[in-house]
């Protein structure tokens, strides 16, 4: 059932990984004064609640995959934009991006790595990305809709995907494609690191 992150500010200060979660957050509210937001107008535009973005913005609570993408609609900014950046390579057209340029967004506390693969530029179209997933691992714990459309291949371990509140069982090997106007989300049920060759097409 997808749910409005405004009726829930869920907070887990355990666990490690703080300068992760503390570079993520600081990265977001960079992107939020650079365009004059304050808090309140970012819930607004997300839907989320002014308590969870605080806490993200000050490394207090992680981002799920789910909320991430809240935050970047909220931002009118597409999910690669809220990675770190790679090595500075310049301005230009980009047609290639080598291993050392690749951005990184580490969800500690959800077990969930994304490296984006393909050349960064902004606003764009297509992005692909190498998704790892600890063992628990999880995009959220809700569905999540968002304009678009997603396939992938499961190169190692195994997930579950849930589309439409149907579950789908995928192993090494296989693969998969949905809009991402569909409720979905996923997680990792077994005891292997999953890694995942994830494409999301903006429309």
């Amino acid at each position: 059932m997808v749910q409005n992150e405004q009726t829930r500010a869920v907070v887990d200060e355990t666990g490690g990984g703080r300068s992760a979660d503390d570079e993520v957050g600081a990265h977001i509210r960079h992107l939020r004064q650079a365009r004059s937001l304050s808090i309140k107008d970012m819930a607004e535009k997300s839907g989320l609640s002014i308590a969870l973005i605080s806490q993200i913005e000050r490394g207090i609570s992680s981002a799920s995959v789910r909320v991430l993408a809240k935050l970047a609609d909220g931002l009118d900014v597409a999910i690669s934009d809220m990675f770190e950046h790679g090595k500075d390579v310049g301005a230009g057209d980009r047609v290639v991006a080598r291993k050392r340029e690749h951005r990184r967004i580490e969800l500690n506390r959800t077990g969930v790595t994304k490296e984006l693969l393909t050349p960064f530029e902004t606003d764009p179209r297509l992005d692909i990305y190498m998704m790892t997933i600890e063992p628990e691992g999880s995009s959220s714990d809700e569905d999540f809709v968002h304009q678009g459309e997603e396939a992938g291949v499961v190169l190692e371990g195994g997930i579950e995907l849930f589309v439409d509140a149907k579950r789908y069982v995928l192993g090494e090997g296989d693969s998969f494609r949905f809009a991402s106007n569909r409720p979905h989300r996923y997680l990792n049920a077994g005891r292997k690191t999953a890694k995942v060759i994830w494409a999301l097409y903006r429309q």
